[in-house]
């Protein structure tokens, strides 16, 4: 099973852009036109830019390919914020993988997925991998999948 979120995390890049060519425009046009309210207009374009690019960076999202092999769980993941990292991958062989963990954080806009890994000095746990970018239908079929292999 292959599991990937491309269209979504594309839609999710192109609004980083949009919204900031927007906010721009509308910048360079107030200034240009010298409204009686001009400071209030340039004040209120930044808290909306800001509340909107604030509230998709504390979503944490991820372009995210989950493939289930004949021996292997395999999670490779991508930050799609504009300062974004390497890609990210973890792989856990189905025998020694334990479980996983879910955990909301941000007052419920990110979901954090853990998983855990037996292995020779004991109980290893992976850094969490905010699912946020991922439809219901996606998160649904990674957590059945990975439930399949859990032992606990």
């Amino acid at each position: 099973m292959t599991l990937s979120n491309q269209n979504r995390a594309a839609h999710i890049k192109l609004f980083y852009y949009i919204i900031t060519f927007v906010y721009l425009s509308f910048t360079v046009l107030t200034s240009y036109l010298n409204p009686v309210n001009m400071t209030l207009i340039l004040v209120s374009l930044f808290a909306i830019f800001i509340i909107l690019v604030g509230l998709n960076l504390a979503r944490e999202n991820n372009y995210i390919i989950y493939k289930e092999t004949d021996d292997k769980i395999i999670i490779r993941y991508y930050p799609l914020h504009p300062f974004h990292d390497k890609f990210k991958s973890i792989e856990i062989s189905k025998k020694t993988f334990s479980h996983f963990e879910l955990e909301k954080k941000n007052m419920g806009l990110r979901e954090d997925l853990f998983l855990f890994q037996m292995s020779a000095k004991g109980l290893a746990k992976y850094p969490g991998i905010s699912l946020s970018a991922l439809s219901k239908q996606q998160r649904s079929e990674v957590l059945d999948s990975l439930s399949k292999f859990s032992k606990k």
